[in-house]
């Protein structure tokens, strides 16, 4: 009898780039990690970053940006290929990533108006003197040899690289840099041949590649990083590229990499409320008018969701970024079989992207180890018995942790399921990847062997009858509730409560807290509720929110027309209205519900009854401090890695 074998995915198959043979489809894009110094030289802890990518084999990796001159400098941790002393830093990495038979590109890689000044020690450059929504600064318009220096600057860089040992060249054009700058009509004004209709627009990528190829060979193959949509007003449509595209392919292009949008893009990109895969059109559409492989990106996090894009038989690569900081080993999981085990990216942006705009360097909220490879699991003298009470993120990660040292580990939770405050964030308009997180950790916790008991109240007897070594709460917090007038009736709740319950008939809704907790309750009570409004007593909303993220959430505050009322102090709350100080004058808001998002206090009554008895324990998690997702992970980690009986 004949079985059915399933072809093999379309991910794993083999494909050259020009003469650049890749073992798979799968491409580690190039990432800003900010783990170099001042100077742009490799150091050891990005060395150990791209090793361990590169033992698991994705098909390329793309290093960067790199810097092609000074004034192309994004940030002062970047990697440079600007001098010739880059070389053998870079040589480094590329004998390093080749060990593993994987081939590299370095991203060639110009600021232009993103460069900010305090950086630079002078005034950013690019096409016109525009002044920049994310610098807030205004650039100064490069002269017509200064065009040229800039241009003969990417193709000395590019042969830098191939000295260097790169397998190929990304030349970046999207995401506002430079060479957006010069094609987009919103920051191109001039009217030289490097200004006005969109072909001469065109004239400074063009004569980027041009010289790029020159500077490398024929052989040596050159990929280009595009927008496939500005989406910004006056920037390059799809249709556009479309146009652009196949000239790029004359001037010598490859390959094209294509995302979406500008870093001051105000339609989301790439944050955890933008569906799976949704910009791959972007890619489908430069495939269909070039004849060179196109490498699809943005919101792909998964190989089940690659597959999908590839199978419809457009786009021929697919490019990560996240995915490979948050599980490393994906590329060897899928291959194997276990891709359900790879720790998926959930878009929270935390540990990278946020990063990035406070120039610190990128780790992962839910990946602890990533930035980190150095740090390696301790092992433990004892293999102690330990209860770990509370199933939230901290308690999942003391519980791993404890586990792979080698502890027996009983896990004890309230709810029916693991995951605490991330069930109630996952209910959230956009933020349902944190469940994806939460799966991801249950699944790890069984492997494990972990003794999970769900629907468990842990008591001080229960702990001292059962005999652990240890008890390690993480307990996490429970809903505070402020000194106000009218707080206990019957119609005021917690946001906690407000989200787990899906209580009905709620009327006109006030939510008490602009912070995180009561942005998300506003959204998520907004389709249920007669009207909403937030009052909030700082003097911005969600300041607790990360800057890549919050941007979002106030945007969809706006767009579900929930109002919010700052600098507003509530004074008492009644059957029928709340009575708020603002401006010095008293303003009365009609409420059938309240909803309190105020500071959360610590849940702390199991540490109270193991002190009162003597019992030995430790505390993790939110229960210590407030902390977000990052911090919480990071810390739990930290702790049960260092942990001792």
């Amino acid at each position: 009898m004949a079985q059915n074998i399933s072809p093999k995915p379309i991910l794993w198959e083999p494909i050259s780039i020009g003469n650049m043979d890749l073992e798979n489809r799968l491409i580690f894009l190039a990432t800003h990690l900010g783990y170099c110094g001042e100077d742009g030289i490799v150091t050891d802890k990005l060395l150990s970053f791209y090793k361990e990518r590169a033992r698991y084999r994705p098909g390329l990796i793309i290093v960067g940006g790199c810097y092609t001159e000074h004034l192309g400098m994004g940030g002062p941790t970047m990697i440079g290929i600007s001098r010739d002393e880059h070389i053998k830093g870079l040589r480094q990495l590329t004998d390093l990533i080749h060990s593993f038979k994987v081939p590299v590109a370095a991203q060639l890689y110009h600021a232009g108006r993103y460069a900010h000044s305090i950086i630079l020690g002078q005034q950013a450059v690019s096409a016109s003197a525009v002044k920049c929504r994310l610098t807030r600064e205004t650039s100064r318009e490069l002269t017509l040899d200064e065009i040229q220096e800039t241009i003969s600057n990417f193709g000395a860089a590019a042969k830098r690289a191939k000295k260097a040992g790169f397998d190929s060249v990304e030349i970046i054009g999207s995401a506002g840099y430079i060479i957006n700058q010069f094609l987009a009509k919103a920051t191109n004004q001039r009217t030289d041949e490097y200004g006005g209709d969109l072909e001469s627009r065109s004239r400074f990528p063009l004569e980027i590649v041009e010289t790029v190829k020159k500077a490398v060979g024929n052989e040596f193959p050159i990929m280009y990083r595009m927008s496939g949509e500005d989406f910004v007003p006056d920037g390059l449509t799809l249709e556009d590229n479309q146009k652009l595209a196949p000239r790029l392919v004359e001037a010598g292009v490859d390959c094209f990499d294509v995302t979406g949008g500008w870093h001051e893009t105000r339609v989301p990109q790439i944050t955890m409320d933008v569906p799976r895969g949704h910009y791959a059109y972007l890619a489908e559409g430069i495939a269909e008018v070039v004849d060179v492989p196109v490498v699809a990106s943005n919101r792909i996090n998964s190989v089940s969701v690659a597959e999908h894009i590839l199978k419809r038989g457009k786009a021929q690569l697919i490019g990560m970024s996240r995915g490979f900081i948050a599980d490393p080993r994906l590329p060897q999981k899928a291959r194997d079989g276990t891709q359900s085990l790879t720790r998926p990216c959930i878009a929270c942006n935390q540990g990278c992207l946020d990063r990035v705009f406070m120039i610190e360097p990128v780790t992962c909220a839910i990946n602890p180890l990533a930035g980190y490879e150095g740090t390696k699991l301790l092992g433990t003298p004892s293999f102690g018995k330990i209860a770990v009470v509370g199933g939230g993120p901290a308690g999942m990660e003391v519980s791993w942790v404890l586990a792979m040292r080698g502890f027996r580990v009983t896990l004890f939770e309230e709810q029916k399921r693991l995951g605490g405050l991330l069930n109630l964030a996952a209910k959230i308009p956009g933020r349902g990847e944190f469940a994806a997180y939460v799966s991801y950790m249950i699944r790890e916790l069984k492997k494990l062997n972990v003794d999970i008991r769900l629907n468990t109240l842990a008591k001080s007897s229960t702990i001292s009858a059962e005999g652990f070594d240890c008890t390690i709460c993480a307990t996490g917090t429970v809903a505070g509730a402020p000194s106000i007038e009218g707080v206990e009736l019957s119609h005021v709740t917690s946001a906690y409560d407000a989200i787990a319950l899906n209580p009905d008939e709620l009327g006109d809704v006030i939510v008490l807290g602009g912070g995180a907790l009561g942005c998300y309750a506003a959204l998520y009570l907004s389709s249920k509720a007669d009207s909403v409004q937030i009052i909030e007593a700082d003097e911005a909303l969600g300041v607790d929110l990360g800057r890549t993220s919050r941007w979002v959430i106030l945007k969809a505050l706006k767009e579900k027309n929930i109002p919010s009322h700052l600098n507003a102090e509530v004074t008492q709350i009644d059957s029928k209205r709340v009575t708020v100080l603002q401006d010095e004058k008293y303003h009365h808001f009609k409420a059938k519900t309240i909803i309190l998002a105020t500071r959360p206090q610590p849940r702390d009554r199991l540490i109270k009854q193991l002190e009162k008895k003597g019992l030995k324990f430790e505390k993790a998690g939110s229960v210590k401090s407030a902390m977000d997702l990052l911090d919480t992970v990071h810390g739990a980690f930290e702790f049960a890695n260092n942990f001792e009986l």
